[in-house]
């Protein structure tokens, strides 16, 4: 749990760099909030446009029209407009973070100023991570999806009892693959920035350094996750109701969980790598600031 504390402590006492991480990713709430008014205007209309669904027979039939009335174009012109957005800044702010929480290990000072500088330097290797990343997580559907299709065959050709246990175990094997894909390469990002890496080196140093860390990184992980999203939950019962602002506020405690896991990340990283953190940042979290 030691890591846990670090990452806690690291993130109060250097609470201003969370900022663009916080302020970026509640934009996209606050415009989906805005859209979100038209819908809360259409539910006066639930009824009328609920019988519109309704044939002679009763029969419930969903029509494109039918969506459009009940969400309304603000509606739907905002969550695409939100997604686009939420993207492009994730690109943007990603990087930038990753930047300042490690200039923060290697220099013991990290401040807003130095978000440009770490965009800049990490923004070309953070795209191709993420697009690496997409394309190993395609190809473990694509071999899943295979595997479904093994198992059809077997069931239609062969044995329904045989082919209903493969698709069970290959089902059971491909959230297996998930999570261990999941927990392997959750240092890689991490590992690009403290080795000054390219993308695929990092990735080999992922997978190297959660070698006998992998139930720490998974417990922890999950643990932060859950808090985060008990809290974000919470605080949305409390400030959701409020438009516009309130899904922006109850969504920055689940980036601020984010924020921490990529410091327990980075703590994780650096002991095992041997890559300490310099002795300014030592003095400043063991001894105060």
């Amino acid at each position: 749990m030691r890591y846990l504390e670090n990452a806690f402590k690291f993130t109060f006492k250097n609470f201003i760099i969370t900022l663009p991480l916080l302020i970026a990713m509640a934009i996209p709430s606050m415009i989906m909030g805005v859209g979100s008014l038209g819908f809360l205007f259409n539910m006066k209309n639930f009824e009328q446009i609920f019988e519109q669904m309704l044939d002679s027979s009763g029969t419930f039939i969903p029509t494109y029209r039918m969506f459009i009335d009940l969400y309304g174009p603000a509606m739907i012109i905002s969550m695409i407009i939100s997604a686009v957005l939420g993207l492009i800044l994730s690109i943007l702010v990603y990087p930038a973070t990753y930047g300042m929480i490690n200039k923060k290990y290697e220099t013991g000072i990290s401040t807003l100023s130095d978000m440009t500088s770490s965009m800049t330097k990490y923004i070309g290797r953070y795209v191709l991570y993420g697009l690496l990343k997409i394309a190993i997580w395609i190809g473990l559907v694509i071999a899943y999806l295979i595997l479904v299709t093994i198992g059809i065959v077997v069931v239609t050709a062969v044995s329904k009892v045989a082919g209903a246990i493969l698709l069970v175990l290959f089902t059971l094997a491909f959230i297996a693959a998930c999570i261990a894909l999941g927990v392997y390469t959750s240092l890689w990002f991490t590992a690009v920035c403290v080795e000054d890496s390219d993308i695929l080196t990092g990735l080999k140093n992922s997978f190297r350094y959660v070698s006998g860390s992998f139930g720490k990184i998974l417990g922890i992980s999950m643990l932060i996750a859950i808090f985060g999203s008990i809290g974000g939950a919470i605080i949305g019962v409390v400030v959701g109701w409020i438009p516009i602002i309130g899904g922006a506020v109850s969504s920055i405690v689940s980036y601020l969980a984010q924020f921490i896991t990529i410091v327990f990340f980075f703590e994780i990283y650096r002991e095992k790598s041997g890559k300490y953190a310099c002795a300014e940042y030592y003095r400043q979290m063991n001894g105060g600031i």
